[in-house]
Parts: C-alpha cells; sequence; structure tokens
C-alpha cells in the first residue's frame, strides 16, 4: 500500500490513538499546525492526506495539543474530563458533563504523560490539581475501588482524615474480607490491564505509522520499558511510571 494511501487510512479510522494522529500531523505541518484554526486545520487535512478527518479523530489530536501547550489538563477539571473523554474516542462535548471512568481518567493521563513525561526527580502527580485528584478518587469509590490502583494512586487524593484507614469496614467475618479483598483486587487489575491493552494498540500503530520526517523510536522506547516492567511485576498493580 501507498504511504499516502496508507496514511489516509491511519487518520480516518476510528481505532486510530490520539499519538499516532497527533504524530502523523506533526509529520506533515510541524507544530506550526498547534496555532491554526480548526477550519484551517480541517482544510490543510483534506489537501494534505486526501480524506476529512472523523469528529472524533479531529478531536483527539486537539486533545494531545490543548494538554502540550497549556496546563489546563492538569489543573482544570472542566478540560481534563473532555480531554479525557477524547483520548478514550468519545465525543469531546464541552457544553455537557459526561463523566469519565476510572479506566477512561487512567489511560487519558498516560498518553498525556508520553510526550509531557516526568523529569528527573520530578513527582508528576504533583501537576494536577486538588480538585482533579478528589474527582478521580470519588469516580473510583463511585465504581466500588476505595483503594486506587498504583497505575492512579499518584494522582488521587482523598478528602478524608489521613489517620482514616482506606477501604471499607467489613467486620470481623474473614469471609466476608476475603471476598471483599478479591473484589477490589479485580477492579483495579481491570483499570490496569485496561491501560495495558491501549499501550499494546499503541505501539502496534506506531510501528505502522508511515512518517517522512518523523521518529517514533522515542516513544516506542518508553512502551518498550513498560511492558518489560509488565513482565517482571507479579501483579498488573505494579506498573510503574518511567521518568523522562
Amino acid at each position: 500500500m501507498l504511504r499516502n494511501e496508507r496514511l489516509a487510512e491511519i487518520v480516518t479510522s476510528e481505532e486510530t490513538l490520539a499519538s499516532p494522529l497527533l504524530l502523523a500531523c506533526t509529520d506533515m505541518f510541524s507544530t506550526e499546525f498547534f496555532d491554526w484554526e480548526t477550519e484551517t486545520f480541517d482544510i490543510e487535512c483534506r489537501r494534505a492526506f486526501g480524506v476529512e478527518l472523523p469528529d472524533e479523530n479531529r478531536d483527539k489530536v486537539w486533545a494531545l495539543v490543548t494538554a502540550l501547550t497549556t496546563n489546563l489538563f492538569y489543573v482544570s477539571l472542566e478540560s481534563f474530563i473532555p480531554i479525557c473523554n477524547s483520548l478514550n474516542g468519545s465525543e469531546a462535548d464541552f457544553a455537557h458533563y459526561d463523566p469519565v471512568t476510572g479506566e477512561e481518567a487512567a489511560w487519558g493521563i498516560m498518553e498525556v504523560l508520553l510526550h509531557d513525561p516526568a523529569m528527573k526527580g520530578e513527582e508528576v502527580g504533583d501537576r494536577f490539581s486538588h480538585e482533579i485528584k478528589s474527582y478521580i478518587a470519588l469516580t473510583l469509590s463511585s465504581e466500588g475501588v476505595t483503594t486506587p490502583p498504583a497505575i492512579l494512586k499518584p494522582f488521587t487524593e482523598y478528602d478524608r482524615d489521613p489517620e482514616e484507614a482506606a477501604g471499607a469496614i467489613v467486620g470481623p467475618d474473614e469471609h466476608m474480607l476475603h471476598m471483599y479483598e478479591d473484589r477490589q483486587a479485580r477492579e483495579r487489575a481491570e483499570i490496569t490491564q485496561y491501560v495495558v491493552n491501549h499501550f499494546g494498540l499503541l505501539a502496534q500503530q506506531l510501528r505502522t505509522l508511515p512518517l517522512a520526517n518523523g521518529d517514533t523510536s522515542q516513544i516506542l522506547g518508553y512502551l518498550e520499558q513498560v511492558q518489560s516492567a509488565l513482565k517482571v511485576a507479579q501483579r498488573p498493580e505494579s506498573l510503574a511510571i518511567p521518568a523522562g
């Protein structure tokens, strides 16, 4: 398949994640397009790729651009939610409240940090406002997850006494306690597995992305670090976020 045909297929597929779309656009237009109006971007995409980007894919691109050119993703819940929605393939609707799930929040954070990784010695969780961390904690609690998975732990804050034990009080029944702990472990593992699956899909898409000028080796190297960590981890919750 010719490069232009392959690019047209990639940018029109709603299965394509935000990172390959951003890299394809940056390879074609450089980062100059970050300052374009939406109408200009649409026109140039039709000219360059020979096709029109679906609304969902255009939203994915602008979600990452917003996260990388402003601090709104880290400090504004009104921006964090639609950005996460877009990065998970949902419509970015700023006019209506569309809450994200724990899985969607986890992947949104992970994909943004691929492009904006922690600096050496930086606690990346410190970038996020208390409002966003509290929202993630509340979301997890509403899903029955009272202790966050390791992958989300730096990005959660609970509005409770720090001396108060996390989790539910299930009484002295050992069987009930084991059932509760097993359910919690399953819920946490599902969130982590959602992110792991997206990492795998992203690696696959990046390896087949036909760039003329760009290079995906840095992001692929990051993904290899994550995949190696997963192989040696005893549990999915052992996943760590490599620093940049």
